[in-house]
């Protein structure tokens, strides 16, 4: 059965909906199935996993059952796991129950196993009348995506020339066997055999440099290939919205970008490794046809047989494939986390508890790639067992030609020769074959990037930047995650001139950092718009309008790289004047003045050396530095003290710019012209300030 694996930590249930689909003869896309019904971070419900289900031809039953009445279910159906995960029941044998979980493959699941995950609830599905078989086609077409400029292009043909002079040697090697036995070593004629010998030995050193020559073309173009690709690559990865990184475990999104590595080896070696073996194996096979075509029809006898066996076993193959890297990333993102929340794990004490939950991870990778190991060991022998019995075959068949007089001694040498070459390069090429099939599971991983719309017009480049005067205006703005969530903001409609300074208030969870990130375009709006200027976001573009804004979110990090460059994120030409401004402004200056280094001091990934309140301090003064008409904080001050807080809001108060913040503390409110209060999603009162305003919500 086709294995698909989640992308996205929450669509199990699209991906189960795939799997049904290809167990009935429809195999679709997840990224497909992703684009028409988009699923938010929340998951699906039964209720939606059976709506995608209905959308895509198949006919639904929701019903609650007991373990002993799985193998009742008409399969494959769908069963809710462990109140939060959906699987694919495949078939119940006996005490045994295989199902195919979209976060880590196929598993044999004793009835005690089960019974610790399933919920009782479970989908039938089977086609409905309007349902139609098709065929699974990969969603990327590697041709179509990565280029091959001229550079690579003329590698590829010099590596193709090369390789062929190369084969012409090995082919010829036969030819000097038969006639250095039979026109001179049984003959006697040693001034032939000389010449025999010198010849070959000069085809030989002229074999030896042109073999170099390749080697130096091939990791040529591997380096052009590998730069080109990846570049690409990264340059569509970081264009991506938001959401689809949210969506998605950080080793699972490194994971597919690190895909696009034996896709380039396919490219830069197998494709012409392939061409010439393809070459090779059918002049070897001419030849063996020239010179005994009894002996040739035994040896392509068994190619045949090994290849049927090959493209028998290929869906193995690709299972063991999928569920060998799902393991890995499932192992990687327990790593990265673990790393990432070391000290949470050291004050709660959990070593012992994350080892053990990483050893099992750890374990499962260990078992898949067994699995893998074990059937490339039983391919390989396979092959091996049948190479033996061609080559008894072969030797008491040539050697009774031999025996009547049918072929000389020389010509079953060269026969053999032939022979060894010809079954080497078949069982490469049958083996690259195998792998081009094989790759086709990394171009689906990279699908899921490459086939991500970049955010709209991200790519613009506006020679001048216009002048903004910092108006905004929310018009029925409404957001949700997905169209069968509840919505997060709800008509929201408010005013703000250039130059005011607003604070936005609520309780937590009320939609106010998501409306900040509507203003500044991370999110799109689900209704209504926001305007700059009187003109929406969407006519500025996302470029135009993230050069007018200075933000700090919650969230927001530091990079690895000195004091300035942090401040100045990194600009080719840092005004350092400008730098220590946004630092007085930031209340930060005094903090820095006090470093060995002050500016040039460096700070590790995610500002490791700092405290709280510095990295936030940082984090505006680098707001601060693009000099924005429109600042934008999210509760940029909460881990400051009172006096540095009321140094911030002075500073604050002092700009002329626009000024939009989210912000619990009353003496940041305080600093305000104007507090807007939001509750569950919608305005609820906007006035002008007060001293000492009431936080009730």
């Amino acid at each position: 059965m086709y294995q698909a694996f989640q992308s996205e930590a929450a669509e199990c249930g699209l991906a189960c909906v795939a799997l049904v689909l290809a167990a009935h003869g429809a195999p679709a896309d997840l990224a497909e199935l992703r684009r028409k019904h988009h699923v938010s971070s929340r998951g699906l419900t039964l209720r939606e996993v059976a709506d995608i289900a209905a959308a895509n031809a198949l006919v639904t039953r929701a019903l609650r059952c007991e373990l002993d009445e799985l193998r009742q279910l008409r399969c494959p159906a769908i069963l809710h796991w462990g109140l939060q995960h959906y699987v694919v029941l495949e078939r119940v044998r006996g005490a045994t129950v295989r199902i195919s979980d979209p976060a880590s493959g196929r598993h044999d699941l004793g009835i005690d196993e089960v019974s610790r995950f399933f919920t009782g609830v479970a989908l039938e599905l089977a086609p409905a009348p309007e349902f139609r078989k098709r065929k699974q086609q990969s969603p990327l077409s590697l041709w179509s995506w990565f280029r091959l400029g001229p550079g690579v292009r003329g590698s590829l043909g010099q590596i193709l020339l090369l390789s062929l002079l190369l084969q012409a040697y090995m082919v010829a090697s036969p030819f000097y066997m038969q006639l250095a036995i039979d026109q001179a070593a049984l003959k006697g004629d040693h001034g032939l055999l000389m010449s025999l010998a010198l010849g070959f030995g000069l085809f030989g050193l002229f074999n030896a440099g042109a073999d170099a020559l390749r080697g130096i073309v091939t990791l040529r173009l591997s380096a052009l290939l590998n730069w080109d690709m990846t570049l690409r690559l990264f340059r569509h990865m970081v264009r991506l919205p938001l959401p689809w990184f949210q969506r998605r475990k950080l080793a699972d999104v490194l994971s597919r970008f690190d895909s696009i590595a034996p896709v380039r080896d396919l490219i830069s070696g197998s494709l012409v490794t392939t061409a010439v073996d393809g070459l090779l194996t059918l002049a070897t096979l001419v030849m063996m046809f020239v010179f005994a075509p009894q002996l040739a029809w035994v040896v392509l006898a068994g190619q045949v047989l090994y290849l049927l066996v090959r493209l028998g076993t290929l869906p193995l193959s690709i299972r063991l494939g999928m569920e060998a890297l799902g393991a890995r990333i499932a192992e990687s993102s327990k790593r990265i986390e673990t790393i990432r929340a070391i000290q949470t794990l050291k004050v709660m004490g959990a070593e012992n508890a994350r080892e053990s939950d990483w050893a099992n991870k750890f374990a499962a990778v260990i078992r898949r790639e067994q699995a893998q190991n074990v059937a490339n060991l039983c391919f390989t022998g396979v092959h091996g067992l049948l190479e033996t019995g061609v080559s008894v075959t072969l030797i008491y068949l040539g050697a009774r030609g031999v025996m009547d007089g049918a072929m000389s001694v020389g010509l079953l040498y060269a026969f053999m020769s032939y022979h060894g070459q010809f079954s080497s390069r078949a069982s490469a090429l049958f083996e690259q074959i195998i792998h081009w099939r094989l790759t086709d599971m990394y171009s689906y991983r990279l699908a899921d990037i490459v086939l991500t719309p970049k955010e709209p017009r991200i790519d613009e480049i506006s020679v001048a930047q216009p002048h903004i005067e910092g108006a905004l205006q929310f018009v029925g703005l409404g957001f949700a995650y997905a169209p069968q969530e509840p919505a997060i903001l709800r008509d929201i409609s408010f005013s703000i001139a250039p130059g005011e300074f607003v604070a936005i208030v609520g309780p937590s969870g009320a939609g106010k950092s998501t409306l900040l990130k509507v203003l500044c375009g991370l999110y799109p709006a689900s209704a209504g718009q926001v305007r700059l200027d009187g003109r929406s976001l969407e006519s500025w573009g996302p470029k135009a309008t993230r050069r007018a804004l200075g933000v700090v979110m919650q969230d927001d990090e530091l990079l690895a790289g000195t004091i300035a460059e942090n401040v100045a994120f990194f600009d080719d030409h840092i005004d350092i004047q400008r730098v220590w401004t946004c630092l007085e402004q930031a209340a930060i200056a005094e903090d820095v003045l006090r470093m060995p280094m002050r500016v040039e001091t460096f700070i590790g990934e995610m500002g490791g050396s700092l405290s709280g309140g510095q990295k936030q301090r940082l984090l505006l003064a680098r707001a601060l530095y693009r000099q924005p008409r429109i600042l934008v904080l999210d509760e940029a001050t909460s881990h400051l003290d009172m006096r540095r807080e009321s140094a911030i809001n002075d500073a604050l108060k002092a700009l002329t710019i626009t000024r939009v913040i989210v912000a619990h503390r009353k003496e940041t409110i305080a600093a305000a012209d104007r507090v807007i209060t939001i509750d569950e999603g919608t305005v609820v009162s906007d006035r002008r300030n007060e001293a000492a305003i009431p936080l009730r919500y």
